[in-house]
C-alpha cells in the first residue's frame, strides 16, 4: 500500500535539480505552479523571510482580531468577516488536538485572519506567516492557497508539493468562496503538520467555504428583497390614492396614510384587524368582498369618524394563478410575506410574498378562455378622493379661472365703477349678480371675481342655461344616480354643483332658466346641499354662486317668467357692466389692445388710421366689446396690407360712418378753431399712439385733425388735404360736412 503512494519528494527533488520530472504522477496544476515558481526565478532551498509582526499579532486567536482585517485587507469587508469568522471558530473546534490553524485570506492571499494552535502559530510566525502576509506564488511559492485562488477550486498540498523546502513539513488545505457573480473573494484554509494530513481536511474546508459562498449569495438576495420592500412601500405611501391589501379573510395587511385619511383610520392601529371590524363597509363593497368580485372606479359612501366620505373604489383580486418563476421559493424559504415590514420573520404559507394583481375580473378571465384562477388570495383596494377626482376633471375640462380684473380694458368711469364693487365681491362669498348687454365681458368679470377671492385655487365651474336643453338642464346641474332614467350611466354622473365644490359656480343668461328648475336651483342656495336626479342622498356642496343675465330680472319677475324670490336670494350683490356704446372713450383703448394680440399672434405689426376709428365710433356696437373684438381679428385676417383703413372696416361700420349729419349725434366743435396747436397730425399713428391722441380729440377728432391741418398749413388747402393723406376735394366735402368751411374763409 504504500509503495502506491507517489513519492513527491522525488518528484520535486528531480525537478528542482534537472528541471523536469514525471509529469503523469503530478497533478497538473502544481506541475504547473512549479514551473512559474521556477521562472520566476524562485530558490526552493532558501528560508522563508521573517517579517516583523502586525501590531495587533499578539491578539491572535482572540475575536479582536475581527475589527483589524479592514486596516490590512481593504477587499474584504466587515459583513464577510462576520460570517468567516464562526466558520473558522467551528473549523478550530472539529479539528481540536491535531495542532494546526485555520486561516482566512483575501484574494489576493493576503492573510486576513486566523485561529488555531498558539505553538503552530508560533513556528508558522519564523516562516513569515502572519496577518498581513502576502502567501501568493510570487512571495511563498506554490501552496494551497495561492493555488486555490489560481484554480478557482479546492486544493491540498502536503509536504514536498510546495515548492519551497520550508514548507515540506506542513500541508495546506485551501478552497475559495465566490460572490454571486462567481469571482473569487478569498480563501479559507488549514494549515497542519505533514502527518496529520487527511483528505478529509479538505472535505471539511471546501464544505466551509460553499456554505459561507451560500451565505453570503442569500444575505445579498435578503438584501435586495428587503430594498425591494422598502422601495414599494416608499410607493405606497407617495401614492395619491388610498390603498389598502386585504387578505382572502379581509384582514388588512397594508394601509398607505392616505387610505387612513380618507377613512378617519390609523394604519399602524389597524393593520393586521378584519376592515369590516374597524369600519362600516357600504352594501355593495361587503357583497363584492364576500362574493369575491372586482370593482371598476364604483362610487361608494363610508361613515368615517369624521362624517361620510365618497370616494371612487376600485377591487382588483389577487389571484394565486400565476407563471412559477422561481423566486417563490427564495422568498417563502425566506419569510418574505406580504404583511412584513422587513425579511427575515417568517410568516403564513410558501408562496405567499406579494403577487402581482391579475388584470381584469375573475369573470372576464374565464370567459376570454385565460386559464382559470383558484380562488382569491386577497384584494387590493384602490381609494380615490372624489374630491380630488373632480379637480383632475375640472382642469382637464378647461373648469379653471384664467383671467382677471387685468384684462379688463377701459378707464371709463362706470367701469371702474363696476371693477370696484366686483372687488369688493371677491372679498365675501355672498351671490353675485352681474347685469349687462351681450358681449359686455360678463365671465371676465365672473373670473376676475373668482381669481381674487380665497377660492382661487378651486375649480371655476361656467354654465350656460341658455344653451342646455331644457329636459337636461337639471341633470348637468345636480347629476343623477346611476340607473336613474334610459340612457343613464350604470354608475351615475356628478353635476356643476359637485364639480364646482369649494369653488364657484358660474350661471350665465340666469334669466333663460325654466321656472320649474328654479325652486330646486333656490333651495340648492339656500341649504347648501344639493339630491341627484333618482337618488336620496343629501350631497352637501359648498359652493360661491354668481350669476349673469342680460335681461332686467325685475321686470321678468313682474312678468312672471322668473320667480320673485330666486330673484331676491340672487340679488345680493348687484353689479351693472356697462355697453360698449356707454363708454366711446374706451374704444382707442380696445382697438390698441386688441390689435396688439394680433400683432403678437399673426406676426405683422398692425396700425389704423385717425378716420377708421373716428369711422369705428358711429357705430353703435349691439354686440360690445365681442363683436369689436372679432371684428378687428376678422379684418386682419383678409387684408393684405398691415394698416387698417375706413374702406377695410365692415359694410355696417362704413354705412354708420356715411351717414347723413343730421343722422348723427351732433357734436358741438365751438372753439376748434381758436384753440392753440403745437403739433402737426398725420393720417397714419401708430397703434400706441392713437389712444392718447384719439382720446383727447373725443367725438370732435376728425374735425379738430382736419383744423390741426389747417393751421399747420397756414390756411393752404392743397398742403393740408397732403398732410391728411386725402385729395383736395375730399378736404373741401368734409370741412362743409362738418360747417367748418365758413369759419376756415373768416380766418
Amino acid at each position: 500500500m504504500q509503495s502506491a503512494v507517489p513519492d513527491y519528494w522525488s518528484f520535486w527533488k528531480q525537478f528542482v535539480l534537472q528541471g523536469v520530472t514525471q509529469e503523469d504522477f503530478l497533478p497538473p496544476p502544481i506541475m504547473q505552479s512549479w514551473r512559474r515558481c521556477a521562472a520566476l526565478g524562485l530558490d526552493p532551498y532558501k528560508e522563508l523571510p521573517t517579517q516583523s509582526l502586525s501590531p495587533r499579532q499578539g491578539d491572535r486567536g482572540t475575536t479582536d482580531q475581527e475589527h483589524t482585517p479592514q486596516l490590512i485587507s481593504p477587499t474584504v469587508s466587515q459583513q464577510l468577516l462576520s460570517l468567516v469568522r464562526p466558520a473558522m471558530e467551528d473549523l478550530h473546534q472539529f479539528a481540536e488536538g491535531s495542532e494546526c490553524l485555520v486561516v482566512f485570506a483575501d484574494a489576493e492571499a493576503r492573510i486576513v485572519d486566523t485561529v488555531g494552535n498558539q505553538a503552530m502559530q508560533e513556528e508558522l510566525d519564523h516562516l513569515g506567516f502572519h496577518i498581513g502576509a502576502v502567501w501568493s506564488e510570487a512571495q511563498q511559492g506554490s501552496n494551497a492557497l495561492a493555488l486555490a485562488l489560481q484554480e478557482s477550486f479546492p486544493m491540498q498540498l502536503d509536504g514536498a508539493m510546495h515548492y519551497r523546502a520550508a514548507l515540506h513539513p506542513f500541508y495546506t488545505s485551501a478552497a475559495p468562496m465566490h460572490d454571486l457573480l462567481g469571482r473569487a473573494i478569498g480563501v479559507l484554509a488549514v494549515i497542519g503538520r505533514h502527518e496529520n494530513c487527511h483528505p478529509h481536511t479538505l472535505g471539511m474546508i471546501t464544505a466551509a467555504a460553499q456554505a459561507i459562498t451560500s451565505q453570503l449569495q442569500m444575505q445579498v438576495w435578503l438584501s435586495n428583497a428587503n430594498d425591494l420592500l422598502v422601495e414599494l412601500k416608499t410607493i405606497l405611501q407617495a401614492l395619491p390614492e388610498g390603498i389598502l391589501l386585504l387578505r382572502r379573510d379581509g384582514v388588512i395587511s397594508q394601509m398607505n396614510a392616505p387610505a387612513g385619511t380618507m377613512l378617519g383610520l390609523v394604519p399602524a392601529r389597524v393593520t393586521g384587524r378584519r376592515l369590516s371590524e374597524v369600519l362600516p363597509l357600504p352594501t355593495v363593497l361587503g357583497q363584492s368582498l364576500t362574493r369575491q368580485q372586482e370593482l371598476f372606479d364604483e362610487e361608494l359612501v363610508f361613515d368615517t369618524v369624521h362624517g361620510r366620505v365618497t370616494c371612487l373604489c376600485s377591487l382588483k383580486a389577487i389571484s394565486s394563478s400565476r407563471p412559477e418563476t422561481g423566486l417563490e421559493d427564495i422568498v417563502g424559504s425566506s419569510g418574505v410575506g406580504a404583511g412584513n415590514e422587513t425579511v427575515g420573520t417568517r410568516v403564513g404559507k410558501r408562496g405567499e410574498g406579494i403577487p402581482a394583481p391579475q388584470a381584469g375580473s375573475l369573470e372576464s378571465a374565464r370567459a376570454s378562455g385565460q386559464s382559470e384562477p383558484v380562488t382569491a388570495d386577497g384584494f387590493i383596494m384602490i381609494l380615490r378622493s372624489i374630491e380630488r377626482v373632480q379637480k383632475l376633471v375640472n382642469r382637464m375640462t378647461g373648469a379653471r379661472a384664467r383671467l382677471t380684473f387685468a384684462n379688463v380694458i377701459g378707464e371709463n368711469l362706470a367701469l371702474k365703477e363696476a371693477i370696484r364693487l366686483a372687488r369688493l365681491a371677491a372679498q365675501s362669498n355672498s351671490t353675485v349678480l352681474l347685469h349687462g348687454e351681450t358681449g359686455t365681458g360678463k365671465e371676465i368679470f365672473a373670473q376676475s371675481i373668482h381669481n381674487s377671492s380665497a377660492r382661487a385655487d378651486s375649480p371655476f365651474v361656467a354654465i350656460n342655461c341658455a344653451a342646455i336643453p331644457r329636459e337636461l338642464i337639471n341633470t348637468e346641474l345636480f347629476g343623477y344616480e346611476g340607473g336613474s332614467f334610459t340612457g343613464a350611466d350604470r354608475q351615475g354622473r356628478s353635476g356643476k354643483f359637485e364639480q364646482a365644490h369649494r369653488g364657484t359656480l358660474f350661471l350665465d343668461e340666469i334669466g333663460d332658466m325654466p321656472l320649474d328648475l328654479q325652486t330646486t336651483l333656490l333651495r340648492a342656495i339656500e341649504t347648501h346641499t344639493i339630491v341627484r336626479i333618482g337618488g336620496h342622498r343629501v350631497i352637501p356642496t359648498d359652493v360661491r354662486i354668481i350669476v349673469a343675465t342680460h335681461k332686467d330680472l325685475r321686470e321678468e319677475a313682474q312678468r312672471g317668467n322668473f320667480r320673485l324670490d330666486l330673484y331676491y336670494r340672487l340679488n345680493v350683490l348687484t353689479i351693472t357692466i356697462p355697453s360698449l356704446r356707454e363708454r366711446p372713450d374706451d374704444l382707442p383703448l380696445l382697438v390698441q389692445h386688441f390689435l396688439q394680440r394680433q400683432s403678437r399672434s399673426l406676426g405683422r405689426a398692425f396700425t389704423i388710421t385717425s378716420e377708421a376709428v373716428v369711422a369705428l365710433r358711429y357705430y353703435s356696437w349691439p354686440g360690445n366689446v365681442r363683436e369689436l373684438e372679432n371684428m378687428l381679428e376678422r379684418v386682419t385676417y383678409l387684408m393684405p396690407k398691415t394698416t387698417i383703413t375706413v374702406d377695410d372696416l365692415p359694410i355696417d361700420v362704413q354705412q354708420a360712418y356715411a351717414k347723413p349729419e343730421a343722422a348723427r349725434p351732433q357734436a358741438s366743435h365751438q372753439g376748434l378753431l381758436h384753440r392753440e396747436q403745437h403739433s402737426s397730425q398725420t393720417t397714419l399713428v401708430p397703434i400706441s399712439e392713437v389712444s392718447g391722441a384719439l382720446k383727447e380729440h373725443n367725438r370732435n377728432a376728425e374735425m379738430e385733425a382736419i383744423v390741426q391741418a389747417w393751421h399747420a398749413s397756414n390756411g393752404h388747402a392743397a398742403h393740408a388735404a397732403a398732410l391728411l393723406g386725402i385729395s383736395r376735394t375730399t378736404l373741401w366735402r368734409k370741412m362743409v360736412k362738418y360747417g367748418l368751411s365758413e369759419d376756415m374763409r373768416m380766418k
